[in-house]
């Protein structure tokens, strides 16, 4: 998974969690160089309606932080899984 690109524009540098469904991973932004933590969520049967709601609400959370000791919201994306599916990933 090290020095895979996701979003055109993340080099991923290590897995910091896995849990089913869901990835945690320390990336660089290619644009900035500035580290970035991707929060992927998996889009499959697995998921369920719950894990969705947590997605998007701590992405709604963060949007409206803003606070030094809280982790940035810097967006997110989409992504297309190679052998089908989706995914979301959260930026911070």
């Amino acid at each position: 998974m090290s020095g895979q690109i996701l979003g055109d524009r993340y080099e991923v540098e290590q897995q910091l969690g896995k849990k089913s469904g869901r990835w945690t991973l320390l990336a660089r932004d290619l644009m900035t160089q500035e580290p970035v933590i991707l929060k992927v969520v998996f889009i499959d049967e697995n998921l369920g309606p719950d894990d969705l709601k947590l997605f998007k609400r701590e992405a709604d959370a963060l949007q409206a932080l803003a606070h030094p000791a809280m982790p940035r919201y810097l967006g997110y994306f989409e992504i297309e899984l190679p052998r089908g599916g989706k995914a979301l990933a959260l930026i911070q």
